[in-house]
């Protein structure tokens, strides 16, 4: 088939997210795939000299970047307005002004035609009466209106659910965000895999880990608002044994927050090449989720990257995590209770590779092939 990925974020981002392996594995199975993420607009040379993401989006749209996966197509495209401007156009006038022309991405294809249209990223609707795909399918990945704050969202999702052939939710709470837009459509909840084979594989132990002492915790993973600090903070304090390694794009109020604490190591953004190497060498996972209205409906990709390295996770309770019954998983609820979660969960001693095979269930191609056997119900 000829597939379109309209997703969030490009391939080569510091964070690899569903869209990238999902094209990946299409490709593999020898569909032709183009990956398109938000596009760029002249307002963002604004902002150009001092942000490194914008520099790398502009490398790929003038294409100076070789793709992440040479046969899938990485477009970045141009349009005239950025959706801070476009969207509450769109709002009042259900016309979307940021929308671009992808023709030279199909022709770079040898595209005549889409047969099938999956949309992440809902600052594209109209993508599908532009292009005209065979099939549609809505995939979010987040409550996106309530993470961002922003009403235009909404709009815009109301609108591609009364257009789209298929909804496809990573997770329960999304799905039931969205489903009163047209409670009649197809779904699918189908949450975020592991690149198994990747993160499993024996890998040696980083020279930067080698003088932290043991145990370790390790996070993976951006460092915002989503994150519980206060809970990482107090875990440092009660537990000054334990070696907390952050691997993340790491700000200024990050190191200050941690700054008088020995046992906290912030390492900065990894290589995704590079990160299980750094899993494989700790002893337990964290993910301490902050009640930021975006952690609700997240399907984290690292739950299962975390469990393919071998490690047990001590995590949030969210209604989303509690529904999976993943045994790997080590629930808290307050702040308070996190380090004496994270300690008797290193007490169990679990056993790695009993966590892997746990993991290996969600690796990516299963989920391609769900995800499939779905469009072409359609």
């Amino acid at each position: 088939m000829n597939i379109m990925f309209a997703s969030h974020t490009y391939m080569g981002s510091p964070f690899v997210v569903g869209s990238h392996h999902l094209a990946r594995e299409m490709d593999k199975l020898g569909h032709s795939v183009i990956h398109v993420s938000t596009p760029l607009s002249p307002f963002h040379l604004l902002k150009y000299s001092k942000d490194r993401d914008i520099q790398e989006r502009f490398k790929i749209w003038r294409g100076k970047r070789p793709d992440v996966h040479p046969s899938v197509l990485n477009s970045i495209p141009m349009t005239m307005l950025p959706w801070e401007i476009a969207g509450p156009l769109y709002k009042r006038t259900k016309k979307n002004y940021m929308l671009p022309s992808l023709k030279k991405a199909m022709r770079q294809k040898n595209m005549d035609s889409v047969d099938l249209l999956l949309i992440d990223q809902p600052r594209f609707v109209g993508l599908e009466e532009l292009i005209k795909p065979k099939v549609t399918i809505y995939r979010p990945t987040d409550i996106y209106s309530k993470m961002t704050g922003d009403g235009s969202i909404a709009a815009a999702e109301q609108t591609l659910l009364s257009r789209v052939q298929g909804l496809v939710s990573t997770s329960g709470p999304v799905l039931s965000e969205l489903l009163p837009y047209n409670p009649d459509i197809p779904t699918l909840l189908l949450e975020n895999g592991v690149e198994y084979d990747h993160f499993s594989k024996p890998a040696a132990e980083p020279e930067e880990l080698r003088d932290i002492p043991g145990p370790r915790a390790i996070y993976v993973g951006a460092i915002d608002e989503r994150l519980d600090l206060k809970a990482l903070h107090l875990l440092a304090e009660r537990m000054p044994e334990l070696s907390i390694v952050i691997i993340g794009p790491v700000h200024e109020g990050a190191k200050s927050y941690f700054a008088g604490l020995s046992n906290v190591y912030l390492l900065g953004a990894k290589n995704y090449q590079t990160v299980p190497a750094y899993l494989q060498h700790c002893d337990i996972a964290l993910l301490p989720l902050s009640n930021h209205a975006a952690n609700a409906g997240r399907s984290p990709m690292k739950l299962y990257e975390y469990a393919a390295a071998g490690l047990p996770v001590v995590v949030t309770e969210t209604p989303e995590l509690l529904r999976r019954r993943e045994p790997f998983l080590y629930f808290y609820r307050q702040a308070g209770d996190f380090p004496e979660q994270v300690r008797a969960t290193l007490e169990q001693h679990s056993d790695k590779e009993t966590v892997r095979q746990l993991a290996k269930r969600h690796a990516w191609d299963s989920k391609v092939e769900s995800l499939l056997d779905f469009a072409q119900n359609l």
